[in-house]
């Protein structure tokens, strides 16, 4: 968790309707994610979060972001890639060494029963990788391919599935193959295996990876404009908030923290420890967050108000779009409610309208907000 100056209104309800699985190619659940949005759905938000008296809020300044991106980024983000995906050597003559990649199948018992999550089969495990209890992995040196190897051993007793914490078992494992890992070589095969046959050749794949990083620097800095101009607005206005409605933002930040203290067992202060401060200092961040947030929701509202803005069914699609959601309209309010959806779409539409409206300063950003050059002042 990272606890952030501003949680931009229509960004985080964006993020928490892609985590809770809306129908996104390829997105993966966030625990942390889906558990605020489910904890938000329980109680229903209060319709009143203050009032606000706006300052300036058209052509307010924001910088200019560089999103550039040289043959070092690209390099850099190749060369990662080759440690992730090195080529590997089978190894057919020896026994298991520390080091070694063996695949295996085992299964795992507890008096005699099978425990869940104790079994699978073609895994690759890394021996030395401390992935496994104790005794495992190390319980596999020097056997070799095709040996059926048990080994008794006991979980810990600080482990986090109860049932188990201390308990004697006993794997039974079948070592499949044995191969070790070595640094892979930028060539047309290794790009043609790595892309699954996407990119065929070193360029192919140099000239995709650039327009990955790219639009991806494109879409952060559109993000990051958003941020600083609404920032910018806020900066100008004086407001008066509901109690109640603060109240309302602290306890659904508060509640995937406490899902998670409660999940791994630990207390509240350990929880802050983690993220360098104590139990006080977390608790007055995350207060710090819920009065942005509320401070965002009635700047918002006003200008949606004072703008005379009314939501098309192309506003709902720009958000959908901007997500990455493969979904409609109606399957949006359906699952999260009318005025969630609502609330999010005329988020997007007011912040979009201040950047619109923004000043280009002189000044050059990168996506870290650090200066690397000027030009002249431009109205965007």
């Amino acid at each position: 968790m990272r606890l952030k100056k501003l949680a931009l209104m229509s960004m985080v309800v964006l993020a928490t309707m892609s985590a809770c699985g809306v129908s996104k190619k390829g997105s993966t659940d966030s625990t942390d994610a889906k558990t605020a949005t489910e904890a938000k759905t329980d109680e229903k938000a209060p319709s009143d979060y203050g009032s606000v008296e706006l300052g300036d809020y058209i052509g307010v300044e924001i910088p200019n972001i560089d999103t550039s991106v040289s043959d070092q980024d690209v390099d850099a983000q190749i060369n990662t890639e080759l440690q992730q995906d090195p080529d590997k050597e089978q190894i057919t003559d020896r026994a298991v060494q520390e080091g070694d990649t063996v695949n295996i199948d085992y299964t795992g018992t507890k008096d005699g029963v099978a425990f869940d999550g104790g079994s699978a089969k073609g895994y690759d495990l890394v021996i030395g990788s401390n992935n496994f209890i104790e005794g495992f992995e190390s319980g596999l040196i020097g056997h070799n391919i095709g040996e059926d190897v048990q080994l008794n051993l006991t979980f810990p007793s600080d482990y986090n599935n109860k049932d188990l914490a201390g308990a004697a078992v006993v794997f039974d494992v079948k070592i499949n193959s044995i191969s070790v890992s070595k640094p892979a070589t930028l060539t047309d095969e290794w790009v043609s295996k790595h892309t699954s046959g996407a990119q065929t050749t070193v360029d192919a794949y140099k000239a995709e990876v650039k327009k990955q990083i790219e639009d991806q620097r494109k879409k952060s800095a559109e993000q990051q404009d958003q941020y600083n101009a609404l920032t910018a607005v806020m900066k100008n206005s004086t407001y008066k908030l509901n109690d109640k409605a603060v109240d309302y933002e602290y306890d659904s930040a508060m509640e995937p923290i406490n899902n998670m203290i409660k999940q791994y067992g630990m207390t509240i202060e350990q929880y802050a420890q983690a993220y360098g401060t104590d139990e006080e200092g977390l608790k007055a961040k995350v207060r710090e967050q819920a009065e942005s947030v509320a401070k965002e929701r009635v700047t918002i509202d006003a200008i949606y108000k004072k703008e005379k803005m009314s939501l098309k069914d192309e506003d709902y699609q720009k958000i959908i779009e901007a997500s990455g959601l493969t979904t409609t309209k109606d399957e949006l309010i359906k699952q999260y409610g009318k005025d969630k959806v609502e609330q999010a779409v005329k988020s997007y539409k007011v912040v979009n309208f201040l950047v619109e409206k923004a000043k280009r300063s002189a000044s050059t950003v990168n996506l870290n907000g650090e200066t690397v050059g000027s030009e002249e002042g431009q109205t965007s």
